[in-house]
C-alpha cells in the first residue's frame, strides 16, 4: 500500500468515497434512488400554481382533474426511490465498515511492539470499533444530506426563478451570509470533535481498564480514584460535546435567522406586486410553498457541518492508524524447518528516548537442541533479549542469527514458523479447547493431531472430564480453566506447532508448587530435541539447562552450567542464595 499522507478534508473524504466505489452498483443505485427521491419535492411545488389557479378559477381544466392522480404518482415514487436508498446506503456502509475494520486490524497485527507500548489498548479499540462507525455513519449521512438536499435547494431554486426572478434575487442575496457563517462556525466543531473522539479513547481505555483490574480495585479500595479517573474522561466528552452542539445550534440559529428575514422581504414584495397583478395567487402560492420548503433542506445542509467534523475527525484517527508503517519483512530467507542455531554477536538494544541501553554487546551461542536458562533481576533485559528472536524488536547494534542467516535477512513469517513460545499468561481465547490449541495457521490440524499434543502436555485427561470435550468453550482467558490447566493448553498448542525453537517466558511462575512442578515434566518433554530459551524466576527450575546466563543491566555478566556458576560465587550465586534460606546470601 502507497504512503497516503493527506489527510486534508478533501484527501479524507476523497479516501472514504474509494471505499464506497468498491462496491459501484449499489453506490450508483442509491444516488439515484436518492435524486428520484429529491425531484418530487419541486415538483410538488410547482403543483401549487396549477392546483390554484384552475380549481379556484370558476372553470376546472383537464389539467386540474389529473392534479390529484399525478400528487398519489409522485407520493409512490418518492416511497418506493427512499426505500431503495436507504435499503443500498444501509447494506453500502455495512461493507464500508467490514472492510475499514479488516484494513485496520489487518493493520495493526503487522505493527511492531513499539505501537503497542505507545498506544494503550482503550485507545486502539476505541479507533477500531467507535471511530469507524462515526465515520461511516457521517460519511454516509453527509452524502445523503448533499446530494438529496441539494438537489431540492436546486430544484426549488429553479421553480423560484421561473416563478419570479426578482424574488428569487432575494433568497441570492442571503448565500453569502450563510457561507461566512458555516465557514466560521467550522474551525470551531472541528476543535471539538477532535477533542471529543480523544476523551472518548481515554474514556474506553479507562473501562478496560478498571474492568481487567476490578479485583485489586476492591483489595486496595480505589473504587473512589477509578471513578473519579473514570468520571474525568465523561466530563471532558460531556464538555467537548456541548461545546459541538452550542456551535452547531447558534451557526443554524442564525442562518435560520438570515432565511426567516429573507421569507419576511418577499411577502412584503409579493404583496406589492399582486397589488399590481405582476403575480396571480398560485404564483404566490407555488412560490411560497418553494421558499417554505427550502427552510428543510437549508438547516439540514448547514448542520451537515457538525456532522462532517466529527467524521473529518474519526476519519483522521482511522486511517493515520491504516497507513501506519508496518514490521520490517524485506527478507526473504525461508525453509521448511531450521536447524535451532543461534548467535548474538555484539548484540546491543537502546529504547528511542532511552538514557543508557537495554542491552550492551550481548555475545551468545546455542547449538541445536541446547537448552538456555536466562535469569536476572527484573529489569535485567531478559525479556527484551529474547524478543529479539521473533523480531518483536530489532537490535540497535550488533546481529543476531538462526542458522547462521541474519534475522532480518529471512522472511518474518517462515522465522516465526520455528519459533513455540509459552509464556507466564496463557492468552487462551473465549473459544473451544480445540480451536486453542489448533490455533493460527494450525487451525487445519486433524482431532487425532490435537489429542496427541493435548496427551504429550498431560492435558488430556481433564479435556476428556470437560462437558463437551474438545468442543467446550473456555471462557474468556480459559476463565472454566485452573492455572495448571491452562498452562497446559498453552503447551500442547506448542507441542502441536513443533517449532524447532522454543521460549519459555516464566511459564511457571503464576503457579503454585505443586502445580508448577507437574507443568514442569510437561516442559521437560517438550523442550527434547528443541533449541530452548528459558527464563525463570526459580532457579532451581534450570539444573537441567546446558548453560545459564546472568544479564544485569543489559550485559551478560555470567554463563556457564547451574554447578560451575553456583562454585564461582557470583550473582547466580546470591540469586540463588536468596531463594534457598538455608544458604547464607552472599553479595558478589
Amino acid at each position: 500500500m502507497p504512503e497516503i499522507t493527506d489527510y486534508t478534508a478533501k484527501g479524507l473524504y476523497k479516501r472514504l468515497l474509494s471505499y464506497s466505489l468498491r462496491y459501484w452498483p449499489l453506490f450508483a443505485t442509491s444516488l439515484v434512488a436518492l435524486v428520484f427521491a429529491a425531484v418530487t419535492e419541486p415538483l410538488f411545488a410547482s403543483l401549487m400554481k396549477p392546483l390554484i389557479d384552475e380549481n379556484f378559477s370558476g372553470q376546472r381544466t383537464e389539467m386540474a382533474k389529473w392534479l390529484p392522480v399525478i400528487i398519489i404518482v409522485l407520493f409512490l415514487v418518492r416511497g418506493l426511490a427512499t426505500y431503495i436508498n436507504e435499503y443500498c446506503s444501509a447494506k453500502l456502509a455495512g461493507l464500508v465498515v467490514h472492510d475499514l475494520r479488516f484494513d485496520m486490524l489487518s493493520r495493526i497485527l503487522r505493527f511492531p511492539n513499539s505501537y503497542f507500548v505507545e498506544q494503550p489498548a482503550g485507545k486502539i479499540i476505541s479507533t477500531v470499533s467507535t471511530n469507524v462507525d462515526a465515520v461511516t455513519e457521517a460519511g454516509f449521512n453527509i452524502i445523503t444530506v448533499l446530494i438529496r438536499d441539494g438537489a431540492i435547494v436546486i430544484g426549488l431554486m429553479a421553480i423560484l426563478l421561473y416563478t419570479n426572478w426578482q424574488l428569487t434575487l432575494i433568497c441570492f442575496g442571503i448565500l453569502p451570509l450563510i457561507a461566512i457563517g458555516v465557514s466560521v462556525a467550522a474551525k470551531r466543531l472541528n476543535r471539538f470533535a477532535h477533542s471529543a473522539q480523544t476523551s472518548h479513547a481515554d474514556l474506553v481505555q479507562s473501562i478496560s481498564e478498571v474492568i481487567g483490574a476490578q479485583k485489586i480495585i476492591k483489595i486496595y479500595g480505589a473504587q473512589k480514584v477509578e471513578t473519579e479517573r473514570f468520571m474525568k474522561s465523561a466530563d471532558e466528552i460531556m464538555k467537548s460535546r456541548v461545546k459541538l452542539v452550542a456551535t452547531s445550534a447558534a451557526n443554524s440559529a442564525i442562518v435560520q435567522w438570515i432565511l426567516a428575514a429573507a421569507v419576511a422581504a418577499v411577502v412584503y414584495f409579493a404583496g406589492i406586486l399582486a397589488e399590481s397583478n405582476s403575480m396571480t395567487a398560485g404564483d404566490f402560492a407555488s412560490f411560497m410553498t418553494a421558499m417554505m420548503m427550502l427552510l428543510a433542506p437549508v438547516k439540514r445542509l448547514t448542520n451537515i457541518n457538525q456532522q462532517l467534523q466529527k467524521g473529518l475527525a474519526a476519519a483522521d484517527n482511522v486511517f493515520r492508524v491504516v497507513d501506519r508503517s508496518v514490521e520490517n519483512s524485506s527478507g526473504t530467507h525461508t525453509t521448511d524447518r531450521a536447524l535451532g542455531y543461534i548467535e548474538f554477536n555484539q548484540v546491543g538494544l537502546t529504547f528511542p528516548g532511552a538514557d543508557a541501553p537495554t542491552l550492551s554487546d550481548i555475545n551468545l551461542w546455542v547449538k541445536p537442541g541446547q537448552t538456555v536458562g536466562i535469569v536476572g533481576v527484573s529489569g535485567g533485559g531478559k525479556s527484551t533479549l529474547i524478543n529479539l528472536l521473533p523480531r518483536f524488536l530489532d537490535p540497535t547494534s550488533g546481529v543476531v542469527k538462526l542458522d547462521s542467516v541474519d534475522l532480518k535477512q529471512w522472511d518474518l513469517q517462515c522465522l516465526r514458523r520455528q519459533i513455540a513460545v509459552v509464556t507466564q499468561e496463557s492468552h487462551l481465547l473465549n473459544d473451544t479447547v480445540r480451536n486453542n490449541i489448533a490455533y493460527g495457521e494450525m487451525r487445519g490440524a486433524s482431532d487425532e493431531a490435537i489429542l496427541n499434543a493435548a496427551r504429550m502436555a498431560n492435558a488430556l485427561p481433564f479435556i476428556e472430564k470437560l462437558e463437551q470435550g474438545l468442543d467446550t468453550v473456555l471462557g474468556d482467558n480459559g476463565l472454566r480453566l485452573s492455572g495448571g490447566q491452562r498452562q497446559r493448553i498453552s503447551i500442547a498448542r506448542a507441542f502441536l506447532k513443533n517449532a524447532p525453537i522454543l521460549i519459555l517466558d516464566e511459564a511457571t511462575s503464576a503457579l503454585d508448587s505443586e502445580a508448577e512442578r507437574e507443568v514442569q515434566e510437561d516442559m521437560e518433554r517438550l523442550r527434547h530435541g528443541r533449541t530452548t530459551l528459558v527464563i525463570a524466576h526459580r532457579l532451581s527450575t534450570l539444573t537441567t539447562a546446558d548453560f545459564i546466563i546472568v544479564l544485569d543491566q543489559g550485559k551478560l555478566i555470567e554463563q556457564g552450567t547451574h554447578q560451575a556458576l553456583l562454585s564461582s560465587r557470583g550473582k547466580y550465586h546470591y540469586l540463588h542464595s536468596i531463594q534457598n534460606q538455608s544458604q547464607t546470601p552472599l553479595q558478589p
